[in-house]
């Protein structure tokens, strides 16, 4: 007689117990702290997961309740698991106790955060870079990473006092868009600033009130799109810095877009205007 597997038949895995130092680990990235600390993010949900695979992104480890290991085996089955990566079993009430959202799928990514400064963002820069200056809600940095990716953008820059984009809401609110461009975070807005002009990538300024971005005679390209947080702006070392102010019409009464929405049309109305104009790279 064959021996009982802990694994769901035919599912061609070997799902060992979740160990206590894998439970640390998960608690540990919740926070902005223990990423840091670790190097690595937390990535929840089989769409996510998959996603993130695809892009090759890399995943250490995963951990599935039953639920989520149907998934787990269909990505062994089909090689989209990195060599060596851990699989886990844990119950769904552990998944729930270290999953982010509401209602959890099943399964978590546990994946190594790649480098974070200037020098490992790609030499092609797309038809714009994004600069992200104290943006603090993450689905808001997440949905602009997703629109720079939609529009061509392969390179996006978080100065310091912005939300981490590898948060598991910015990473959700990008939809896999974080793993398919290169990101800088963390930096000083001097060096930023300082790159730019190394690179000839000139800084357009998106603020409230300032003149109408479809009048505008934007840069040509490399240019970079500056959004700053959703209460205070863009700092005046961007501002200074910067080679254009634009803003977006509003009707009057309306007082404010929200940063992802305000900077997402901008993003695209600058590609349009890029490519219209053969800046395209």
């Amino acid at each position: 007689m064959r021996p009982e597997s802990s694994s769901p038949p035919n599912s061609a895995i070997e799902l060992r117990p979740l160990p206590a130092r894998r439970r640390k680990a998960l608690r540990d990235l919740g926070t902005r702290a223990g990423r840091e600390r670790r190097g690595l993010y937390l990535l929840e949900g089989p769409k996510a997961i998959e996603d993130a695979l695809a892009r090759g992104a890399a995943i250490r480890w995963l951990a599935g309740s039953p639920e989520g290991e149907p998934a787990l085996a269909r990505w062994a089955r089909t090689g989209l698991l990195p060599p060596g990566t851990e699989l886990y079993r844990a119950s769904p009430a552990e998944i729930e106790d270290f999953a982010d959202t509401v209602t959890p799928q099943g399964v978590l990514a546990v994946g190594e955060i790649p480098p974070a400064g200037l020098d490992a963002l790609s030499a092609d820069l797309g038809r714009v870079v994004l600069l992200v200056d104290g943006i603090q809600d993450p689905g808001n940095l997440g949905t602009l990473i997703r629109t720079l990716a939609a529009v061509g953008g392969r390179a996006a820059i978080c100065v310091k006092g912005t939300v981490d984009p590898f948060n598991p809401k910015a990473l959700r609110g990008a939809a896999g868009a974080t793993f398919a461009i290169s990101v800088a975070f963390g930096l000083e807005r001097p060096a930023t600033v300082e790159w730019c002009a190394n690179r000839g990538v000139r800084i357009v300024a998106l603020e409230a009130g300032a003149p109408n971005l479809f009048r505008a005679h934007a840069p040509a390209a490399p240019l970079a799109l500056a959004v700053g947080g959703e209460s205070s702006g863009l700092s005046t070392e961007i501002l200074d810095r910067s080679a254009a102010v634009v803003g977006l019409p509003m009707e009057a009464g309306v007082e404010s877009l929200s940063a992802a929405v305000a900077g997402s049309i901008a993003l695209y109305a600058l590609a349009h205007d890029l490519a219209s104009r053969g800046g395209e790279r």
